[in-house]
């Protein structure tokens, strides 16, 4: 019983990880399926790692980046272009002029 719950828990883990905001990938847009499950199971998981990563150290970085005037730059490289490559991008599209 006690694994049976484990099991849950991860696959609810899981569940909410990729079930926020995941664009869709309009029709017509030439991504093959292969593109897209590659993006859905090894890049978001390892942009969100990277953003993960990307805030603690901007977080642990912020008494050195403040007093040399570089906090607006640590931000865009540690923290916004990760969560841009994670979660705003289409699915399947690895090169975003955006960023």
């Amino acid at each position: 019983m006690v694994q049976l719950k484990k099991k849950l828990v991860v696959v609810l883990a899981f569940t909410f990880l990729f079930a926020g905001e995941v664009n869709a990938n309009p029709a017509g847009s030439g991504k093959d399926a292969p593109a897209i499950i590659a993006d859905v199971f090894i890049c978001r998981p390892l942009g969100l790692m990277a953003l993960t990563g990307g805030s603690a150290l901007y977080v642990l970085t912020l008494p050195f980046t403040v007093p040399a005037k570089g906090k607006e730059a640590a931000k865009r490289t540690l923290v916004l272009f990760p969560y841009h490559y994670t979660f705003t991008r289409q699915l399947g599209e690895f090169h975003d002029d955006d960023l």
